[in-house]
């Protein structure tokens, strides 16, 4: 089962997107902050974290992804929001967060299985 961290301050966006995760069969792991992602990720459960779903407008985002990509090598990282060429090691966009029905869900879950089938950057 590949594990998910998904980091953003809206917390319904994260338990709706989440409870969409865990029905394809993948583990989601929420947080609300930097601060939070990284205790999160900092449990014995997660001893490896496949891909981070991070907003980008969140403080402390380009600090979080250069932490993880210490730690997690392997780790692909989508970033949600307009695309920022001055945010270093995402490896895909999303748009804004969307969710409102299983049309979104499904674009979602397609988009995370098409990153986690995707060659790993350190490979």
């Amino acid at each position: 089962m590949k594990n998910i961290l998904i980091v953003d301050s809206d917390v319904g966006f994260i338990f709706w997107l989440g409870a969409a995760l865990s029905d394809a069969g993948y583990q989601p792991w929420p947080a609300c902050n930097s601060s939070d992602a990284i205790s999160v990720a900092g449990r014995k459960a997660l001893a490896r974290l496949d891909m981070l779903i991070v907003n980008a407008s969140l403080p402390g985002v380009t600090k979080l992804i250069a932490h993880f990509h210490q730690t997690q090598l392997h780790l692909k990282v989508m970033a949600l929001g307009p695309q920022d060429e001055g945010l270093n090691g995402v490896d895909a966009w999303h748009p804004a967060p969307r969710f409102s029905d299983d049309s979104a869900k499904r674009e979602w879950v397609r988009a995370v299985k098409n990153m986690c089938g995707r060659q790993n950057r350190a490979a």
